[in-house]
């Protein structure tokens, strides 16, 4: 013997997976960790592949893909939000309000059905226009839960905001100022900060992680301009650009080149060194958010400026989310041919054209929840939990 434990029986079909399964507990210490499993091993178990468990009980039908999702979300939560989206998840709230989609397509579907096979019954211009009507409300309510997806993923997974802007904007000034204490390293000389240093701070129950980035400047050195490539490509994942730009120099060169070159992504502009003689907070013809890293002066007003660009459509608490891209895109793909129904409704194509768009929604929502979902969207999915979960 070499620990004292607990052993729990979960019989079937109540566990978590369905089947029948044990739980063994063990004190903490890495060495009683390893010998127990190295005597699990040895009479005969394996280790869990990623995910195991959570898809055992979708393929029991303990689970529905949905929830399975949210018990990743579960994990990866980084606020309180986020956790609470997770939560609907397992809880079944969506799976609830995609089985009513369903049921409100296949309303839909049947009536379309019939009016098909009895054509001699004939039709009017008010049958149309109610199924019209039925199709644009449930068009417009997946589309709506679709575009949650971008906030809902920034209160599961987290925020990344990068900060750029010339050199000696007082850029890393400001990123130190933001997570309240001293982690980049300042300077009076251009071109400090070459490589992309990352911290992560909570602004207001949203975790953001800070990007501090190489400056802007006319002639970079070799290293100066290798850190310049490695934060454009840092850039590609960001959700939010501060384009931070000396305030008492308005109408630098290196300021209009970095406005021109982040004008496609979300961005705040900042005027930092507001306390600096000759300060304005409209540069290049566009008005920026005053700030001086030093003195604190404007940080509260740019926290919020930034909770509000990260996170602007939060519904109220009553509100379903979702922060998976798989959900996202079936929730698109269904929208789409929803509005294809009834573009056909109004067109030439008919309806024939348009019961076969409503069957294609309601195949979206089915590999939605998981029924006729593809064995790699499984595989790809669970390759993304711990070990076991």
């Amino acid at each position: 013997m070499f620990d004292r434990g607990l052993l729990v029986w979960m019989p079937a079909p109540s566990s978590y997976t369905g089947e029948d399964s044990a739980e063994i507990s063990c004190h903490g210490n890495p060495l009683l960790v390893e010998r127990l499993l190295q005597a699990c091993m040895e009479a005969g178990a394996r280790m869990a592949t990623p995910g195991e468990f959570t898809k055992r009980a979708l393929l029991n039908g303990r689970l529905d893909l949905t929830s399975a999702e949210a018990v990743l979300q579960t994990i990866d939560a980084r606020s309180a939000s986020g956790l609470e989206i997770a939560m609907r998840g397992m809880d079944g709230s969506l799976q609830k309000w995609a089985s009513g989609m369903s049921a409100n397509l296949l309303e839909v579907a049947a009536d379309m059905e019939a009016r098909l096979d009895f054509p001699q019954e004939g039709t009017t211009p008010p049958d149309d226009m109610d199924l019209i009507d039925r199709l644009v409300e449930l068009g417009r309510e997946t589309l709506s839960l679709a575009r949650t997806f971008k906030v809902g993923r920034i209160l599961v997974e987290g925020a990344r905001v990068a900060l750029v802007g010339p050199v000696n904007a007082g850029k890393s000034s400001l990123y130190n100022a933001l997570l309240g204490k001293p982690r980049a390293l300042v300077s009076e000389f251009p071109g400090t900060t070459r490589d992309v240093l990352e911290s992560s701070v909570t602004l207001d129950g949203v975790q953001v992680t800070l990007l501090d980035t190489a400056g802007d400047r006319a002639s970079p050195g070799p290293i100066e301009r290798a850190g310049l490539e490695l934060r454009d490509e840092m850039l590609k994942g960001t959700d939010l650009l501060l384009v931070v730009l000396p305030a008492h120099l308005p109408r630098l060169e290196e300021s209009r080149i970095v406005l021109e070159r982040t004008d496609r992504f979300k961005r705040l502009l900042v005027a930092n060194h507001w306390d600096r003689v000759g300060a304005v907070d409209i540069i290049c013809g566009q008005p920026a958010i005053r700030t001086c890293a030093l003195s604190g002066y404007g940080l509260d007003e740019l926290k919020k400026q930034m909770k509000r660009s990260l996170c602007d459509e939060i519904p109220e608490s009553s509100g379903l989310m979702i922060a998976s891209q798989r959900q996202r895109d079936l929730l698109l793909r269904t929208a789409h041919a929803v509005n294809a129904a009834v573009e056909a409704l109004e067109g030439e194509a008919g309806l024939a054209a348009a019961s076969l768009e409503v069957t294609e929604a309601l195949e979206g929502l089915d590999q939605m929840s998981g029924r006729n979902v593809r064995e790699e969207v499984l595989n790809n999915l669970f390759s993304r939990f711990c070990v076991g979960k």
